[in-house]
């Protein structure tokens, strides 16, 4: 019995030097009053960068108009809607795609996709290299939190 007690002991000992071996500031708190929504130059939408990180990066946006189509090669998207709404199309091909930078390739939308009304509260994955694209009706608008993340 003393010996499984030592063992336990050196155990939360372990535990404990590699929780305070973590660097005080791996968190990220970004309050809702520093969540500037900066336009982007495309005009379809406007963004605040929360985090960068090595492997992620994690955004609210806005929007109030349609966009173009797109894909991502290398990471997917974690959609969490938070106001508003919009249909989203997923799967299928990409009308008219064109590169628009590393692993970014956009079109004028998307042929053979399933749609789906996005609602406050809803989740939406999307997986890498599956065609999307936001439809927001006139007058409609949509604000989402996404994470970027490469697996």
């Amino acid at each position: 019995m003393k010996r499984f007690a030592g063992i336990a002991m050196a155990g939360l000992a372990f535990t404990a030097s590699t929780a305070q071996a973590q660097p005080a500031d791996d968190y990220k708190f970004v309050p809702s009053s520093q969540q500037k929504l900066v336009p982007d130059k495309s005009g379809f939408y406007a963004q605040t960068m929360l985090s960068r990180e090595k492997n992620s990066f994690a955004l609210i946006t806005s929007r109030d108009k349609t966009g173009e189509s797109e894909a991502h090669a290398g990471w997917g998207d974690y959609i969490f809607v938070q106001e508003g709404g919009a249909t989203m199309i997923l799967g299928g091909t990409l009308e008219n795609p064109h590169e628009v930078g590393p692993g970014e390739t956009r079109g004028s939308g998307v042929s053979g996709g399933k749609s789906f009304a996005l609602h406050p509260g809803d989740y939406v994955f999307v997986p890498a290299n599956t065609a999307h694209r936001m439809i927001l009706e006139p007058g409609q608008t949509i604000r989402y939190a996404v994470v970027k993340a490469r697996p």
